[in-house]
C-alpha cells in the first residue's frame, strides 16, 4: 500500500491530538484546580489601628458618650479598622506608663489619645523646643509620637493588660508613619539648626525601633522600649511613679 506523504502526516497529526485529548482529560482538571487554587487564595490583610495624630487640634475634651473627642484628620499607615487584640507576654509592666490609658472591665488596656495638659519638658530638652528653636507644632509631634508608640510597646512586650495590641509588622509601619510626620514638619522648621541634636537624636531613635521590630528581636525591642519610655514618661511630661531607666543621652530626672 502506497501512502502519500500528505496522508502520513494528517495520520500523524491525528495521533497527535488524541493523545492530547486524552491526556488533558486525565490531568486538566486536577491542573486546573491547583492553578485556579493559587490564583484565588487572598493575600494576607494587614489592619491596624489608627489613631488620630493631629495633636494640635486636639482639645481633650469628653463628650456626651465620655468618649474623647475625635480629631478631624486622622492618619493612617495602612487599613482603616481597629485590630483585634492579640495575644501577649502576660508578664506584669513595670513602666507605669500606661496609667491613663483606658481599661475595660476585662482588665484590657486600650489606646487613648495623647494628653496634651499633661506635657512637662525636662530641663535637658525644654530649650530645643519654643521661642529661638522648633515651633508648638514640632513639641506637640514629638510628644504625641512617643505617647503613642510607647503604648503600643507596652502592650507589645507586657500584654494586654500593659497597652493595645498589634503585631512586630504593625508597630513597625506605626513608626515609620510617625517618623514620616516628624521628618515633614521638620523641612517647615524654621530655626532647626538650634535643635539639631534633638532632631537627630529623635530620628535615630524612631529607625532603631524600626528596625527592632522589623527584625522582632526581643532584647532590641526591650531596649528601645527603655528609651521611648523615657523619653514619654520623663522628657515630655514628669511622671514621678514611672520607672527611670535612664536610657537616653539627656538627663531623665527633673531638677529639684
Amino acid at each position: 500500500m502506497i501512502f502519500s506523504r500528505k496522508s502520513i502526516l494528517t495520520l500523524v497529526g491525528a495521533i497527535v491530538l488524541a493523545g492530547v485529548i486524552i491526556v488533558g482529560g486525565i490531568y486538566g482538571p486536577t491542573a486546573w484546580k491547583v492553578f485556579r487554587g493559587q490564583v484565588e487564595n487572598p493575600e494576607d490583610q494587614v489592619v491596624i489601628q489608627t489613631p488620630p495624630v493631629n495633636y494640635a487640634e486636639q482639645t481633650g475634651e469628653e463628650n456626651d458618650e465620655g468618649t474623647s473627642t475625635e480629631v478631624e484628620n486622622k492618619g493612617t499607615s495602612s487599613g482603616g479598622e481597629a485590630a483585634e487584640p492579640t495575644t501577649g507576654s502576660q508578664q506584669p509592666s513595670d513602666s507605669g506608663s500606661n496609667s491613663n490609658s483606658e481599661i475595660d472591665p476585662n482588665g484590657i488596656k486600650k489606646y487613648r489619645e495623647p494628653d496634651l495638659s499633661l506635657l512637662n519638658l525636662a530641663p535637658s530638652i525644654e530649650g530645643y523646643f519654643g521661642e529661638g528653636a522648633l515651633s508648638d507644632a514640632a513639641r506637640t509631634l514629638a510628644f504625641g509620637a512617643a505617647w503613642n508608640i510607647h503604648q503600643y510597646t507596652d502592650g507589645y512586650l507586657f500584654g494586654i493588660t500593659a497597652g493595645p495590641q498589634m503585631n512586630e509588622p504593625d508597630i513597625k509601619r506605626y513608626i515609620v508613619f510617625h517618623k514620616t510626620l516628624w521628618e515633614k514638619q521638620m523641612e517647615n522648621e524654621q530655626n532647626l539648626s538650634k535643635a539639631a541634636t534633638f532632631d537627630v537624636y529623635f530620628r535615630n531613635l524612631l529607625n532603631r525601633g524600626i528596625d527592632a521590630f522589623d527584625s522582632k528581636d526581643k532584647i532590641r525591642i526591650e531596649q528601645f522600649h527603655q528609651e521611648i519610655h523615657d523619653l514619654d514618661c520623663h522628657l515630655f511630661r514628669d511622671d514621678i511613679s514611672s520607672k527611670v531607666y535612664g536610657a537616653t543621652p539627656f538627663a531623665t530626672k527633673r531638677s529639684e
